[in-house]
């Protein structure tokens, strides 16, 4: 195999990220990587320390995707734009979405989106202890939306394709599961996520809102 000049860390982890997103996680293996690049396996510990280092500067790459709000736009559309933007790159990568919640954002091209972030609720007036919170419930928010998403899981719920008999049967018990059930067939993802992240940030806002 001849040997290759000028490897990176960089380079290795977007070999990374381009088999992750063609055939998973279980696509990425150091010697899939190595093979990708034309160097042996062991040059790669030259850059990664191994297969989890290696998945975690995968995740890196996707963190850094993910640009930062305009600094000039007002907290709450900066906030808006960026965790739709969040959204937008989790979905592009799905099989990185259970890798985010064991790789956090750590290089400071993935931490320029978390920064911007941060910067809009600070100036929406809130608490240093409070962004921290906030940041907790977005993150759930953000990475669990993108997990039901990508395992539809509301169009794989059974109450979704009930017929009217069983759900005449299934009222009589649960009438408010055979009353709200079915509508969870027809909800749009782009519109629930806007919805439930309004409501999230409503709450945030309003509740350090002056006066």
């Amino acid at each position: 195999m001849p040997k290759r000049t000028g490897l990176t860390t960089d380079a290795v982890a977007r070999a990374g990220l381009a088999l992750l997103d063609a055939e998973g996680v279980e696509g990425v293996t150091m010697r899939r990587v190595a093979a990708e690049l034309r160097v042996s396996a062991m040059t790669l510990y030259t850059y990664v320390e191994g297969h989890e280092a290696l998945l975690d500067e995968v995740v890196q790459l996707v963190y850094a995707e993910i640009p930062p709000p305009d600094p000039a736009a007002e907290p709450r559309t900066a906030l808006r734009e960026l965790m739709r933007a969040s959204r937008r790159v989790l979905l592009s990568h799905p099989y990185a979405v259970p890798l985010i919640a064991l790789h956090p954002p750590r290089t400071p091209a993935a931490l320029a989106y978390l920064e911007g972030g941060y910067r809009a609720l600070r100036e929406a007036g809130i608490p240093p202890l409070e962004v921290a919170r906030s940041y907790r419930a977005l993150t759930a928010y953000s990475i669990g939306t993108a997990l039901v998403e990508l395992s539809r899981y509301f169009p794989r719920h059974p109450i979704t394709a009930a017929t009217e008999p069983d759900l005449a049967a299934l009222a009589d018990r649960y009438p408010h599961v055979a009353e709200v059930g079915p509508l969870l067939a027809g909800l749009d993802d782009v519109a629930e996520f806007d919805y439930g992240l309004d409501l999230t940030l409503d709450g945030f806002l309003d509740r350090h809102r002056p006066g």
